[in-house]
């Protein structure tokens, strides 16, 4: 075995476990949006509407009920189940199965329901999000996000659901667009008509186009001075450099939704989050008429951002200058309390409480080596290594080491901490507690836990993990374990399932195991016998059997008569030693095929006489009496044709065997060249009599006609050699299907070679036939494992079939050991066979142990709660 096929069996376990992992994954997604289901259903049966939807709503968000396309690829509902309007709050997280740009299954949820956002709604996302509802079977629908109308973008070219990821610190371009409207021109036309109003921007004078466009990103100040005394600032959100009329940069946040149109050099921002050009002109005037009051006295914005423009880096993000800004003045910034936890007690977890954790015998080493042992075995299988059984028992005693390992059990440090929920995810199962830390929980205990808590409550934290272990004195591991039992873990035995079921399949085709049974058990049970055969009696009589090794060497082979040519290498061969008793029927005539394929048959010369004859055509050129002149055309080139009596006897000897049909047009031609008129076939009989009277005569021809002679004495030779063969082979058939006959086939279609003594090629083919039907046929060495054998009611052998696989030809003494290829080949196939058929019952009952444990648990905390 080479290192390529070593390689693609490394690769088929990686991709087996690829698509196991990927399964899962979509199981997940799946689920997810089952559970998202259930959620939407919980929240429908104990909602709190707020107001009902009103006619300019419904609308708008009518196209979302009607169009596929718009709501792809949320499934479409036409119909509300209601004109309710009620309020959900929380992150809005987008959920996709796929993770590259092109992704077609994904949705958006928040506080666990899924939400459809009309006009991209999704773009004022923040971290807590406030979004006013409408439902659908399967779906909320967002009318108001965050205070954002629907008709906020509804002016927008918008096509819903972008595939844009919103949620991320980096800007996301839009492709919305809507036209600038009249007032904002207005408004911007002093920071397009005067350069003094753009400062160290370079001005441009124009727009490039009239569309108002949405970005959405983080603002950077750029500092372009290398005074730090004088700094000369910029503004950039992503990639695109923005301009902030009447000083809209103080509505900077940390994430930016901007409305901008787009100049030579730069963006001129129309709106940024809530705020529009009339606003920010309106502070800016506001500022300028408290600035006239407070001649002597810098106002908080100004002063504030003069003052800490000069500690801005390069590139440093606005919304943190404007943070430093806010620390001056707590008038105009409302600082939200840090939501924190104490921690009460710090413990090690109890053996209890680790029983709930998978421990670190996941089965992965099991898995390695029993797949090492496997790649051992294929590679001695086609090598023969006698150092490699040794490596392959080491391999397999340490996979079944690592598979009767008991997990070592450890304890982890536990935390017992004091604090408020701040947020629940249900498709995550987490919580959110403290100053963001996020802890984990069983998704069994969602139903359970608030979404948020008011007071303070005791929880025990697996620190390494951010697992949670209980929360107040409701919920607890340690509790669930002692009343039901640990959780039942999969993964080991998942991983060994696949693992086993695989190279079981493999080690099953590889060894063959139905043909090999029997020759696996030799060591323990020597049931196999090998046989050496020399002579056709022994094969005939030998109690050959299924799953014995045989050695044949002998005479007596001939190729299957039935196949369409008589070669070397033959699917079936037949061997028998006996003279055919219809030996003489296939025999040929010899004489007659002597005389037929005799090289000297068509014999000429040109001697004296063809000379003078032509010399007198020549000179009595223009005579009108002469002997030759109806014979011969003048300027012929002659030739004398010898023996033609012999040549005339062996065609119709030959004519006699293969009928009339084949011979017209060598009778005429022979007949026109040796006749002097009258070529029709009746003269034929005349001029077979008259060679029969008259030995070794000539004749003297003109040469042009030779070529058609020999053509035909050609065609008559194929014709003499098809017709001694088709007898031949008639004669062969019945002969090998003689009871005295053993076939002989190689598995898998293989042919078998036999050595004649005489070249395969033309009439001395027919000696090839007749050494066969005389029990001389060619040589036979085959040697291989017998996968099958026939017997005739005389308890004979009539047919066999035999595997010579280099296995069963070279190595039969090592077949026949402990060592044996097929033996350890077929203990490897039990082992992983009996593994992985233990592990998929043992996978099943822990299903549904985990299963019933899981509904005893929900349905005791249920019990406890009422």
């Amino acid at each position: 075995m080479d290192t390529i096929s070593t390689l693609k069996i490394i690769l088929l376990l990686i991709t087996l476990f690829s698509a196991l992992i990927g399964f899962v994954q979509w199981s997940d997604f799946k689920s997810e949006r089952k559970q998202n289901k259930k959620n939407l259903e919980d929240f429908i049966n104990n909602r709190k509407t707020t107001r009902r939807l009103t006619a300019e709503e419904l609308e708008l968000i009518t196209p979302y009920l009607t169009n596929k396309k718009l709501v792809k690829p949320y499934k479409l509902k036409s119909s509300l189940i209601d004109s309710e309007v009620s309020i959900i709050e929380g992150s809005c997280i987008r959920h996709s199965f796929y993770t590259n740009s092109e992704e077609t299954d994904f949705y958006y949820e928040i506080d666990g329901i899924e939400a459809l956002f009309p006009y991209n709604l999704q773009l004022f996302s923040l971290s807590h999000n406030v979004a006013e509802v409408v439902f659908t079977s399967n779906y909320a629908i967002v009318i108001s996000f965050n205070g954002y109308s629907l008709d906020t973008l509804a002016d927008f070219g918008a096509t819903p659901n972008k595939k844009n990821s919103l949620y991320s610190s980096s800007t996301s371009s839009s492709e919305l667009t809507r036209p600038i409207n009249e007032e904002e021109l207005q408004l911007l036309e002093p920071y397009l008509n005067n350069p003094n109003m753009v400062g160290h921007y370079e001005h441009s004078s124009t727009l490039a186009s009239p569309d108002v466009s949405i970005i959405v990103g983080s603002c950077i100040a750029i500092n372009h001075s290398n005074n730090s005394n004088d700094p000369i600032y910029t503004y950039q959100i992503g990639d695109i450099v923005v301009f902030f009329p009447y000083d809209m940069e103080r509505y900077v946040e940390d994430i930016n939704i901007v409305q901008v149109v787009v100049t030579e050099h730069y963006a001129l921002v129309v709106k940024i989050n809530q705020y529009d050009l009339k606003t920010a002109k309106q502070k800016q005037e506001q500022l300028q008429q408290q600035r006239q009051k407070q001649q002597n006295k810098k106002t908080y914005f100004e002063s504030a951002w003069k003052s800490k423009k000069e500690e801005i880096l390069p590139e440093q993000n606005l919304a943190d200058a404007n943070d430093s800004i806010m620390k001056f003045d707590e008038e105009y910034i409302e600082i939200e309390p840090i939501i924190s936890y104490k921690i009460v007690e710090q413990r090690q977890e109890t053996p209890i409480e680790s029983s709930n954790r998978n421990k670190k015998n996941n089965g992965i080493l099991a898995a390695v080596f029993l797949a090492l042992t496997v790649i051992l075995f294929i590679k001695y299988w086609y090598t023969f290594d006698s150092w490699l059984p040794l490596f392959i028992g080491l391999s397999l005693l340490v996979s079944i080491v690592f598979y009767l390992r008991k997990a070592q059990s450890c304890t982890l440090e536990v935390n017992r901490i004091k604090t408020k929920i701040h947020y629940k995810d249900d498709i995550k199962n987490r919580i959110l507690v403290g100053d963001d830390r996020t802890l984990k929980y069983p998704a069994y205990w969602t139903p359970f836990l608030p979404y948020k808590s008011d007071e303070d409550v005791d929880i025990d934290v697996i620190v390494k993990k951010e697992k949670l272990l209980r929360y107040g004195n409701l919920l607890s591991i340690s509790r669930e374990i002692e009343e039901f039992g640990p959780p039942k873990f999969i993964m080991r035995n998942l991983i060994l399932f696949v693992t086993a079921f695989i190279l079981s399949i493999m080690t099953f085709k590889l060894v063959d195991i139905t043909s090999n049974l029997q020759l696996a058990t030799y060591p323990l049970d020597s049931n196999v016998s090998v046989w050496d055969i020399k002579d056709a009696k022994s094969l005939k009589n030998s109690p050959i059997k299924k799953g014995d090794l045989i050695n044949i060497k002998l005479k007596g082979a001939s190729c299957n008569a039935e196949s369409d040519m008589y070669l070397e290498d033959c699917d079936k061969v037949f061997i028998n030693q006996q003279i055919a008793s219809n030996i003489e029927e296939a025999k040929a005539n010899s004489n007659l095929v002597d005389a037929l394929f005799d090289g000297d048959l068509i014999k000429t010369v040109r001697d004296n006489d063809v000379k003078q004859l032509e010399k007198e055509l020549n000179s009595e050129k223009n005579k009108k009496n002469s002997s030759y002149n109806k014979e011969y055309q003048p300027g012929s080139v002659l030739s004398k044709l010898l023996h033609v009596d012999h040549l005339i006897l062996t065609v119709d000897q030959s004519c006699q065997l293969l009928g009339e049909d084949k011979c017209k047009q060598i009778k005429l031609i022979l007949i026109k060249t040796i006749k002097l008129t009258d070529y029709e076939l009746d003269q034929w009989p005349q001029l077979v009599e008259y060679s029969k009277q008259h030995h070794n005569y000539d004749k003297i021809i003109v040469a042009s006609t030779l070529e058609y002679l020999e053509t035909q004495i050609s065609n008559l030779q194929k014709s003499m050699s098809f017709y001694y063969l088709d007898k031949a082979n008639t004669a062969l058939t019945n002969y090998q299907q003689s009871p005295q006959s053993v076939s002989l086939a190689l598995a898998n279609a293989n042919e078998i070679k036999i050595n004649y003594p005489d070249e395969d090629k033309d009439i001395v083919l027919l000696q090839t036939y007749y050494n066969a039907l005389s029990g001389k046929g060619g040589k036979v060495k085959v040697s291989g494992l017998v996968t099958g054998v026939d017997y005739q009611n005389d308890n004979t052998v009539s047919n066999l079939t035999i595997d010579d696989d280099l296995l069963y030809r070279i190595y039969q003494h090592q077949l026949l050991s402990l060592t044996s290829p097929v033996f350890i080949g077929v203990v490897i196939f039990i082992i992983t066979a009996l593994m992985a058929l233990s592990n998929g019952i043992i996978i099943c009952c822990k299903l549904i142990a985990n299963n019933q444990r899981k509904n005893n648990i929900i349905k005791a905390y249920e019990n406890r709660i009422k």
